[in-house]
Parts: C-alpha cells; sequence; structure tokens
C-alpha cells in the first residue's frame, strides 16, 4: 500500500463509525395512523389540514431546518405551500421554521397531505408509508 493509501484509511474508518452512530432514520416501526413519521419529537404533522392563504404569506423566522422526505417503498412528488419541491427520497429541502402545507404524491394518487410544522435549525426526515 502507499503512503497515501495509508493516510486516508484512518479517516475512511472515523467516516464509517460515525455513520453507524447516526440517529437512524424515521422509523419503518412508525404506527401514525396517517402514514406520516417524523423524526423529531419538536415537529408535528397535522393530516388532511391546510393553511389559509394570510397563514401561508406570513413570515417565518429562525434557521432554516433540513427536511428530506423519504416514500417507504416507492417515490413520490413533494409540494410544499403549493409549489413542486422534489421527488422523494431525493427531495431533501430546507425550510423556514413554522408551518407549511405539504402534499405527496404518486402520479395522482395522493400519499400525504397536510400541515407540517418545521422545528428551527436541525434535520427532520419525513417518512411516508406508500399507500
Amino acid at each position: 500500500m502507499s503512503l497515501r493509501t495509508l493516510a486516508v484509511l484512518p479517516a475512511l474508518a472515523l467516516a464509517l463509525a460515525l455513520g453507524a452512530a447516526a440517529p437512524a432514520r424515521a422509523a419503518a416501526s412508525c404506527s401514525d395512523a396517517s402514514g406520516v413519521c417524523l423524526s423529531d419529537d419538536k415537529a408535528k404533522w397535522e393530516p388532511d389540514a391546510s393553511l389559509s392563504a394570510k397563514q401561508l404569506k406570513a413570515k417565518r423566522k429562525g434557521p432554516a431546518c433540513k427536511v428530506a422526505f423519504e416514500i417507504d417503498g416507492g417515490r413520490g412528488s413533494v409540494f410544499v405551500n403549493g409549489r413542486y419541491a422534489g421527488t422523494a427520497p431525493d427531495a431533501s429541502l430546507s425550510l423556514l421554521p413554522g408551518k407549511h402545507d405539504v402534499q405527496v404524491r404518486d402520479g395522482q394518487k395522493i400519499l400525504a397531505e397536510g400541515v407540517l410544522t418545521v422545528p428551527k435549525g436541525g434535520s427532520l426526515q419525513v417518512t411516508v408509508r406508500h399507500g
């Protein structure tokens, strides 16, 4: 092995160790009746709710939260506040804290629809059960 390879091995071992110690993703064992599971207790999901036009225009303050969407057993289009935001499982957004209208669709089928309350800063994993 070259010296360069030997120098990289400890960094690789550290990265693997940190990855193993990372918090579990929003669990597949989630038993929420709406089919939406959140990885942060500070976040809140209100199924079948929506925000008024005034609430949608409200100013949100504070550090953004990184929100990653995952569809358990499939893919889906993610819409936040009425606008297309990406395709899960690749939809990773930066949302300001507060309430947001969220809809997740697989084609014409709505997998989840409601209001997501996003906490300040940090990261949030949103897992939606497919069908």
